[in-house]
């Protein structure tokens, strides 16, 4: 049964990769850019250097910067092993690039069976650590043929994406029989995973691990952004199509009572800063693009690079969590949190409801309405002691959290 759903896989796979790959090359220079970039690390082509053979094999497998970012802190913890990293988006790979201890990184390749055998057979890893979601067949069909040990780390699977795993569970479950030890977030994971398994020995929960990383490590000023000590900043963070409408109409009401206010955007995908920029035109306001970034005053500027939206957090004075208030299923709030900033972010957290259920129990705004978000931005520009008590309190829970990273090193260790 298994051997016939990894060749169906396989071929429904390289069936949607020609339409997948014309859409790319349609889409636009800076989509195919990302494509193509180290185009031969997708096709398996991996320049793996002479691995320390007295040593055992750890293969991390992410997949954006979020997670790159995440495993960063487990890196230490696995000194005296060869450690090797693979991502899917050019921003981890760069990321990961630049993090000390590791042996080789590269992009991962398209899970068609040929491709991860070869490489499977050429670094022969005694552990694969598989982060959150990165449930590929090929890869873990082909790992568990060799004798490799699989791990997940901060296993989640959300709300939304529940009953498409329940209605496919015939297809899924094979696949996730052959993982060593799922290790999750919170309890509402725990029970999806036993439920896809019908295991519940080999599910455990570790906690997150995206609350052990040192946030605060990375910092920018106002200063930096031609911006002057006195302006208030409402960041947007990982906004999706309707949600920039809603901020910018909101953002002119504000502006006529705060005059210092300023408005950062920072889209969930930078493809989309042309209409952006559109909307903020319509709405009579200046703006600059991060990348090109002036002292000329300006009302919004739009973040169009990678990564610094974290950066951007720490000069902010409100955060509002993009993919909220349409029905994505958010984003993860914990890097605003670890800056102390009050939080606000719409009904459609479910990707992150453990999360979003701990900040709104310590002080942050759920809204429901474009009402009701001015009402809260209103209040909180209003107080600044009641900032700084929402952001003290969304820190605390950031705090209250730590200790996932040491909780999986402990199990993986064990199968090392």
């Amino acid at each position: 049964m298994l051997n016939i759903l990894l060749v169906f896989y396989n071929c429904l796979l390289l069936i949607f990769l020609v339409p997948i790959l014309l859409a790319i090359v349609l889409a636009g220079k800076k989509n195919r850019q990302e494509f193509f970039y180290c185009i031969k690390e997708r096709l398996s082509q991996w320049n793996i250097p002479q691995l320390d053979k007295t040593k055992k094999t750890v293969w991390i497998h992410c997949a954006s910067l979020g997670e790159a970012k995440a495993v960063e802190p487990m890196i230490p913890h696995l000194q005296g092993n060869n450690i090797i990293v693979s991502t899917i988006t050019k921003s981890a790979r760069e990321y990961v690039a630049k993090i000390k201890g590791i042996s080789y990184f590269a992009l991962a390749p398209v899970d068609v069976y040929p491709f991860i055998s070869s490489i499977l057979k050429k670094i022969k890893p005694d552990v694969l650590i598989l982060i959150e979601t990165e449930f590929w067949p090929s890869m873990i069909t082909c790992a568990n043929k060799l004798g490799t040990k699989i791990i997940t780390v901060n296993g989640r699977i959300s709300k939304g994406a529940y009953p498409y795993y329940r209605l496919t569970k015939f297809f899924w479950k094979p696949f996730l029989t052959l993982i060593d030890y799922i290790s999750v977030r919170n309890e509402h994971d725990y029970k999806r995973f036993v439920s896809l398994t019908d295991n519940k020995d080999k599910v455990g929960i570790t906690g997150n691990i995206k609350y052990d990383r040192d946030f605060t490590s990375e910092t920018i000023t106002k200063g930096d952004l031609f911006l002057a000590d006195n302006d208030l900043i409402l960041t947007a963070g990982s906004t999706r199509e309707g949600e920039e409408a809603i901020l910018l109409k909101i953002f002119v009401q504000l502006k006529n009572i705060f005059t210092n206010l300023k408005l950062i955007i920072a889209p969930r995908h930078i493809a989309r800063v042309n209409k952006i920029s559109s909307l903020i035109k319509k709405n009579n306001l200046s703006f600059e693009l991060f990348s090109k970034l002036t002292d000329k005053k300006k009302d919004v500027i739009i973040i169009d690079v990678f990564g610094k939206l974290q950066t951007i957090y720490s000069i902010s004075d409100i955060v509002f969590i993009g993919g909220s208030m349409v029905n994505k299923g958010g984003q993860n709030p914990i890097e605003a949190a670890a800056y102390s900033k009050p939080i606000i972010f719409g009904k459609y957290m479910y990707n992150f409801e453990n999360e979003s259920a701990s900040l709104k129990d310590n002080g942050a705004f759920e809204i429901n309405t474009k009402e009701e978000f001015y009402e809260t931005v209103i209040k909180l520009l209003n107080d600044k002691e009641l900032r700084q008590e929402t952001g003290k309190k969304a820190l605390e829970v950031v705090k209250s959290q730590k200790g996932a990273i040491e909780k999986n090193i402990k199990i993986i260790k064990e199968y090392l």
